[in-house]
């Protein structure tokens, strides 16, 4: 999947939830959304794919992230905080039972696949196929693992619903760290 399929999936299923909280779209390259938070400063969110691509045995992930700003575009303000340092245990865990459903359906690479073969690669990209054994501390920075639309459409309901306390657990830390 290309990121603009996976943005385009998370866009469809966010967008009505960031109207209703008050957001619009923000500028720039990413798929985000931002929304005044006071006097010349924004609350801004993105979706981020990593810069790894697309494997068609691996698949891909992407990351949340939330920062207050003067400027409403992704990736320009502190503070930043990644969307798994917002969540209770409870909601970590949550992920991490996804993340390990997403990755036992992962089709496994031949033998011969290339970067098996590359012995410098092959522990890296082994990796990629074993699932999370440990909870998710709130200081992990969380990737959502994908490969099929439908882990995307699971990953986006996952963010509609928990996004009004996202957005609340953001302002409180970023209010706290202004002091």
């Amino acid at each position: 999947m290309k990121s603009t399929e996976v943005y385009r999936l998370l866009r469809a299923r966010l967008a009505p939830t960031c109207k209703a909280l008050g957001f619009r779209r923000a500028e720039g390259g990413m798929l985000g959304w931002s929304r005044s938070a006071g006097e010349a400063a924004h609350l801004t969110f993105w979706c981020q794919c990593s810069q790894d691509g697309w494997d068609v045995y691996a698949g891909s992930r992407f990351t949340v992230e939330f920062q207050r700003s003067d400027d409403p575009r992704p990736g320009t303000g502190r503070p930043r905080v990644r969307f798994g340092a917002l969540l209770a245990a409870d909601e970590r865990e949550t992920i991490r039972r996804i993340q390990n459903q997403v990755i036992a359906a992962l089709p496994p690479p031949p033998r011969d696949h290339p970067l098996l073969a590359e012995p410098s690669l092959r522990a890296y990209y082994a990796a990629r196929f074993v699932g999370v054994a440990a909870p998710y501390a709130a200081t992990d920075d969380i990737w959502l693992r994908y490969h099929a639309p439908a882990d995307v459409e699971r990953w986006a309901e996952l963010l509609t619903d928990r996004m009004p306390h996202l957005v609340r657990a953001f302002e409180t830390t970023s209010d706290a760290a202004a002091v």
